[in-house]
């Protein structure tokens, strides 16, 4: 494993919680935990579900195949294990504060055309996720990107 994807994971996984943002407005902001799990040298595993709904009902399970670019770039190919079908690839940058994730390229999914940007800090997570349907225009999943991001904090360091 390279010292670049070693201090990447090293940041990224663990267990995180949006609890204080969550509180704050809860009719704005439902509670999400979200764990990341290293499966191997060069894979990672982002499982997120609601609260009150429990680990054992996720609503999403993305797997990351990463791949050193430099001593600052990590490409990652991506896999929806709930749908068994490969998702959109990110770019992961290290900019000496945060790692930011942004999707490498257009993303289409089916009919909804994805925006999602990540970023981690080994003690903060944060995301903006939005899906668009592709012929109406029409949100059809996450926030306004206008509300701002989902704010995690790791709950396991």
């Amino acid at each position: 494993m390279t010292a670049t994807i070693v201090k990447f994971m090293d940041l990224l996984t663990g267990r995180y919680r949006n609890a204080r943002q969550a509180m704050s407005n809860p009719s704005r902001w439902p509670q999400i935990d979200l764990r990341i799990t290293m499966l191997s040298e060069r894979q990672i595993e982002a499982k997120s579900w609601y609260k009150y709904k429990g680990e054992e009902d996720p609503y999403n399970i993305i797997r990351y195949d990463l791949e050193e670019m430099d001593e600052n770039i990590i490409f990652s190919k991506t896999y929806n294990l709930l749908t068994n079908s490969d998702s959109c690839p990110f770019v992961w940058a290290w900019d000496g504060q945060w790692w930011r994730g942004d999707l490498d390229g257009e993303c289409i999914q089916g009919s909804t055309k994805i925006e999602s940007n990540i970023r981690f800090n080994g003690l903060e997570y944060r995301v903006q996720d939005v899906g668009h349907d592709i012929k109406t225009g029409r949100q059809v999943y996450g926030k306004d990107p206008s509300e701002g991001e989902f704010l995690f904090t790791r709950l396991d360091k």
